[in-house]
């Protein structure tokens, strides 16, 4: 009858679908929402972010624009051109700092691996020396048992029949127990000699991050080149003039006739092209870093920027670089700019 009833079954009929093809149905049902509900929250992103590079084009046609309608008027157009002199100028400055950032952090990184490494090294050797004190000793028993395993063997050979008979039975059963004892000194020496291998393979640790010590000097530095940067274009201003000109727009600078603006271009180029004698600048920023290290304090022993309050002015020339002699000209007189505070060169980027 089961046959039969199987037989007669209605064509095009579904059987009830099982738990288990359940679950999978609401759970692919269920990945297939989390899916949609991810595409329609990029498809958002996306949108937000088009609307915000189209108001960026729209402000940049603008600005563009504008400094079309500046440009067409000379006198404009010769401020506009100390204007961008300026922020070339800034440009500049902060360039110096990140280049003198990097390299000091990877001067400071291979110092310190280094030691690192030389730490480690100390540490193997020491051990290397432990394990080669072993393995001579075993050598050394080694050595003697086959020593005494081929004194024992002469005397076995040099034995008559009789003599073997009755005293080479023992002698054979103590050359076996040498023998033994000989590969488990072998088999010792092989571990040892494994173990030095692997101490020679282990790679050498790497440093994770820079010490307190190094990123607090990597700092300093860094501000000290930003003050000397803040001396080196102090005259005539051009330090303040290039800091202002990175916080207002073109139109509202202004620098005096076309003869006062072509007499800065030429000033200012003049003070970058100056920055090309590295070892000066690198000597004054020596004596700047030493000087700092005096005066500056930390919020906690952790940190690694020191407190604005020590940068609150730059002298002209750190005191006691001039040979001991006082610092009493006009021209010595402190600059009053904190590097720190005011983010001078856009110095907060490159302090770790």
């Amino acid at each position: 009858m089961a046959e039969i009833a199987e037989l007669v079954k209605v064509p095009g009929r579904r059987s009830e679908p099982t738990d288990e093809e359940l679950v999978k149905l609401f759970s692919n049902r269920a990945n297939l929402k989390r899916e949609l509900s991810a595409i329609r929250r990029e498809r958002h992103d996306l949108l937000g972010k088009l609307k915000e590079q189209e108001g960026a084009i729209i402000r940049a046609r603008e600005d563009l624009d504008r400094l079309e309608r500046l440009l067409t008027n000379p006198l404009a157009a010769s401020n506009a051109m100390v204007y961008f002199q300026l922020r070339h100028l800034w440009r500049t400055g902060a360039q110096r700092l990140e280049q003198f950032a990097q390299e000091l952090k990877a001067q400071r990184e291979r110092r310190e691996r280094a030691k690192l490494h030389e730490t480690a090294l100390d540490k193997r050797r020491r051990r290397l020396d432990i394990l080669n004190e072993k393995l001579q000793s075993l050598l050394i028993k080694e050595r003697n048992i086959a020593h005494e395993i081929e004194t024992l063997q002469k005397r076995v050979d040099a034995m008559n029949g009789l003599t073997r008979l009755i005293k080479g039975r023992g002698l054979k059963s103590r050359i076996a127990g040498l023998e033994q004892g000989r590969e488990a000194l072998r088999s010792r020496v092989d571990e040892i000699k494994e173990t030095q291998q692997n101490i020679n393979a282990e790679p050498l640790p790497e440093i994770s991050d820079l010490t307190v010590d190094s990123r607090r000097l990597i700092n300093l530095a860094v501000l000290a080149l930003a003050q000397e940067l803040v001396v080196h274009f102090s005259e005539h201003n051009l330090a303040s003039f290039a800091k202002t000109a990175t916080e207002k727009p073109v139109s509202d600078m202004k620098f005096g006739d076309r003869r006062d603006c072509d007499r800065l271009v030429e000033r200012i180029r003049g003070r970058i092209s100056d920055l090309k004698d590295q070892k000066v600048i690198a000597d004054a920023v020596k004596l700047r870093t030493d000087y700092l290290l005096t005066q500056v304090t930390y919020s906690d022993e952790t940190s690694t920027v020191p407190q604005s309050e020590a940068l609150a002015s730059i002298p002209a020339r750190v005191p006691g670089a001039n040979g001991g002699m006082p610092l009493n000209r006009a021209s010595d007189a402190p600059t009053r700019v904190n590097v720190l505070a005011s983010d001078f060169w856009d110095v907060l980027k490159y302090l770790s």
